[in-house]
């Protein structure tokens, strides 16, 4: 999977994510409760975290472009990835 490929999967984990968020919201709305209240914060922590590892490739764009393109070269010319690498291997 390239990094342009885990990008697009960062985004639609990310608005999964605040669809689970305002589901919690509801939730607690309704039952205002320890239980509720609980599951909101986590789906609000879960949120967070998708939202920043998205806002690090976005602040970082260009660096991971060029490294996703070093990949590319490097596959071509030794079947596998660049050794060296700016930016972090995006995992899920």
């Amino acid at each position: 999977m390239t990094d342009w490929d885990e990008m697009v999967q960062y985004i639609s984990q990310a608005m999964e994510a605040v669809g689970e968020a305002h589901e919690a919201s509801r939730t607690l709305q309704q039952e205002t409760d320890r239980a509720a209240f609980e599951l909101f914060r986590r789906k609000m922590a879960d949120l967070e975290d998708h939202l920043r590892r998205l806002k690090t490739v976005l602040d970082n764009e260009e660096a991971y472009a060029v490294d996703e393109l070093m990949d590319a070269l490097s596959r071509v010319y030794s079947d596998r990835a660049a050794d060296y690498r700016r930016t972090p291997r995006m995992r899920t």
